[in-house]
């Protein structure tokens, strides 16, 4: 098939937005005969005028062929080798080559088809652009004239500002279902429409995504809330049916809040949507204060309905395990959720000043306060608290350690 392409002159992709290492890459395949592209979305980012870190090489070459012309090269990956060529400083650029469409499993009766079982077999540039996930991730630029190569019409999804699959979307989202999730992710971070017939088969074969590794799963939805554009991304999870398979007890809570309340804000896109606008003020957030965060209401919620003599901590625990399930969230990050709801609760009823004490010099305080400002800004409440707390000393050398690995709160172990 004849791609499109682009001349230097029609696109604003320059060098000068690359890193040294990758043009390194590029440079010395170029010279050794081998075609060298920047491939996937280095390129969509770069002609969004977007500022990227991280490039990824497509090749003609061969991986052994890689391990001879880069004395630096670690190769790595069973199913398909793919070489990672090490720079100082830690600096790695990933260099694939060529490839075609994976096998895949024979079709059943009950549907569960298509998974992609071998996907190693080496192929042309326009193969391999084919079997990528969408359309403004399937550009290549080339090193040699410094043009885009397009075979999937990626950059005129590009200009429509559209999230489109390549191919067709039924079948390549059983492929693969992660697929459903990054194109959520990728429409929400870049603020881009999702094609319809490419929404269409995302809520009609979203069921498919839990057969895929738990890993996988939370790795996708962590890109969702870390970036901006969260809101909008859960907004999609819901709106297509997809929350509910991801998280059903989240989704549950939200469908039965705007039932009982049907001109009431969807409890958990309000939270989210504090979150992109502290972001977008330069807040950061650790992982454990985004699923907080995301579990604030349903949580607070609860705790106003236990019974008096309720443990609530052991309650706390087995709501977040089971929450959590789906996304095989790690240990300790549960314990930092758990930590960051009962120092919520603590903030809020302000019953015991030792108990303040203690929580000031843990180093999660500053996670709490965080948590407390976004609840205030949801409800529109608790300010009082909010300032009592921010005027709290926060314990320096607690505050420069690191979060990984603490200990959960005392009674948080009940």
């Amino acid at each position: 098939m004849k791609p499109t392409v682009i001349n230097r002159n029609e696109h604003v992709v320059s060098r000068k937005q690359m890193s040294p290492e990758v043009l390194k890459v590029l440079y010395r395949l170029h010279r050794t005969g081998h075609l060298a592209y920047l491939c996937g979305g280095g390129v969509r980012d770069l002609l969004l005028g977007r500022k990227i870190d991280d490039f990824d090489v497509a090749t003609d070459a061969e991986p052994r062929s890689l391990k001879k012309v880069f004395g630096n090269c670690r190769l790595i990956g069973r199913r398909f080798r793919i070489a990672h060529i090490m720079f100082k400083g830690g600096k790695i650029i990933e260099v694939s080559t060529f490839r075609k469409k994976g096998e895949e499993e024979e079709a059943t009766d009950d549907g569960n088809s298509l998974l992609i079982k071998r996907d190693n077999t080496f192929g042309s540039p326009a193969e391999d652009a084919f079997r990528r996930d969408f359309t403004i991730n399937g550009l290549y630029y080339n090193v040699a004239d410094f043009s885009i190569i397009d075979y999937v019409d990626g950059r005129g999804d590009l200009d429509a500002r559209l999230i489109r699959c390549i191919g067709d979307p039924n079948i390549r989202f059983q492929e693969d279902p992660i697929r459903i999730l990054r194109g959520i992710r990728l429409a929400a971070t870049l603020a881009f429409q999702v094609e319809e017939s490419t929404w269409a088969a995302m809520k009609r074969q979203c069921h498919h995504i839990m057969k895929c590794p738990a890993s996988r799963i939370r790795e996708e939805i962590m890109k969702t809330l870390r970036r901006k554009g969260s809101r909008k991304g859960f907004e999609l999870l819901a709106g297509g049916g997809i929350l509910e398979h991801l998280l059903p007890r989240l989704d549950e809570f939200r469908l039965t809040c705007l039932k009982n309340e049907p001109t009431s804000a969807d409890p958990l896109l309000s939270h989210l949507g504090v979150i992109d606008d502290l972001r977008s003020k330069g807040s950061e957030f650790t992982d454990s204060l985004l699923l907080a965060t995301l579990t604030a209401s349903p949580v607070l919620s609860s705790f106003e309905t236990l019974p008096p003599d309720s443990d609530v901590a052991r309650w706390l625990q087995q709501y977040l395990e089971e929450n959590f399930k789906p996304l095989a969230i790690p240990r300790v990050v549960r314990t930092h959720v758990h930590f960051l709801h009962l120092a919520l609760r603590h903030m809020l009823a302000e019953k015991r000043r030792k108990r303040r004490r203690s929580l000031r010099r843990s180093p999660l305080f500053a996670d709490a306060l965080k948590l407390l400002e976004i609840h205030c800004l949801v409800t529109k409440k608790h300010w009082s608290a909010l300032h009592r707390w921010q005027r709290s000393p926060i314990n320096r050398q607690h505050r420069r350690r690191k979060t990984k690995g603490l200990p959960p709160m005392r009674d948080a172990s009940k």
